[in-house]
């Protein structure tokens, strides 16, 4: 007996499969062929990613690979991948002047070739379908010039999976870019943000953007101002979190919560105020990120007791994480890093928008795109 063309034991063997963590998954692709064929089956993909649609991967919020613990917070040990140690732990160090993008805990890697001139590494842009990463680009920026009507040009060289070669783009942005890699930018659905500092020191800046998977044609960059200042005391960061830009600033009492408005065209604004909170326990907080899942949670970096903070908008709630720690509830393990956080808050002054990297895992276990060649 068959349904949809398949077997009995075949939907139930689905049906089973779908509802376990990846890392199990993957193990059972060694029972036999006939196993190994299921799992590797577009039709188990749906269904295992329809299933988990709502839990959230393995995630880590990273602060820049010069810090010798690079992990601020890490999440795993979730339903998805029920990883055993957090994604940092995964990451090794590469030989000196190569590159590569992959999965670590899959161990798998493709090594990029070096471009055709010196370069500043400048971010990874990912096209994302149904949950799965079928595309990457590596972006590296060659220089920018100053061009006529007030415009700047953006040379960049940008390496494709789909065809293993570096190419050339001038892009022009009518407001200067002085990427100078000090800071990660910000990637989301193939756009590239780059937080840029205004001529004048009281303007908030912009962040200049670019999709990488737009039309070929298309050589302009995005100018999107950031939310204006209210107070020079005001503490900001720029975060992601599921399919928004998030940007977040504190200034005692108050905490806002502003998205990208992505229908800019439409509504003639480019921010919206998502949520105004009260953060009374501490009039020295600095905003890290938002999490990368869960918009009612935020981090924040406490000066009043020294400490990582977790702090839930939606039940106002605040635990104060005052040693590098892990924890455990419902969802899976959190690897909280007090002692990393805080070298890092003292490294910038009150005027730096924060940016931390977020890197987080697929919903499944694909290859990682690999070039033709």
């Amino acid at each position: 007996m068959e349904i949809g063309g398949r077997t009995v034991l075949e939907v139930i063997l689905v049906e089973i499969i779908a509802r376990l963590p990846l890392r199990s998954i993957t193990r059972l692709k060694l029972v036999c062929k006939q196993w190994k064929s299921l799992i590797e089956s577009s039709h188990l993909r749906r269904v295992f990613v329809s299933l988990h649609k709502n839990s959230s991967s393995s995630w880590s919020l990273m602060f820049g690979a010069e810090y010798p613990h690079p992990e601020a917070i890490g999440f795993h040990g979730c339903q998805t991948w029920d990883l055993q140690k957090s994604l940092g732990s995964y990451i090794k160090t590469s030989p000196r002047y190569k590159s590569f993008v992959g999965n670590p805990v899959l161990e798998q890697w493709v090594e990029i070739p070096p471009p055709p001139h010196q370069c500043i590494a400048t971010g990874l842009v990912t096209r994302v379908e149904n949950g799965i990463v079928s595309g990457f680009k590596v972006v590296r920026t060659s220089r920018t010039e100053r061009r006529g009507m007030g415009m700047q040009e953006w040379r960049v060289y940008v390496y494709s999976s789909e065809t293993g070669l570096w190419i050339s783009k001038r892009l022009l942005s009518s407001h200067p870019v002085n990427y100078t890699g000090s800071y990660p930018p910000l990637n989301l659905n193939g756009m590239l943000y780059l937080r840029e500092r205004s001529l004048d020191a009281t303007e908030p800046g912009v962040l200049v953007a670019y999709d990488f998977y737009g039309p070929e044609d298309d050589d302009q960059c995005l100018i999107i101002p950031l939310p204006l200042l209210y107070n020079k005391n005001v503490r900001r960061c720029l975060t992601t979190s599921g399919e928004d830009v998030i940007y977040i600033e504190i200034l005692y009492p108050r905490l806002k919560v502003w998205k990208l408005n992505n229908n800019y065209s439409k509504s003639g604004k480019w921010w919206q105020l998502s949520r105004e909170e009260s953060v009374e326990f501490d009039g020295h907080c600095y905003p890290l990120a938002m999490n990368p899942f869960d918009t009612n949670i935020v981090y924040l970096w406490s000066q009043q007791y020294e400490s990582l903070v977790t702090h839930n908008l939606r039940r106002q709630e605040f635990i104060v994480h005052q040693e590098s720690e892990s924890l455990r509830n419902s969802e899976g393990c959190y690897r909280i890093n007090t002692s990393g956080s805080k070298g890092y808050v003292e490294c910038n002054d009150a005027t730096t928008v924060i940016m931390l990297s977020p890197f987080v895992l697929q919903r499944w276990m694909d290859s990682v795109p690999r070039p033709p060649n």
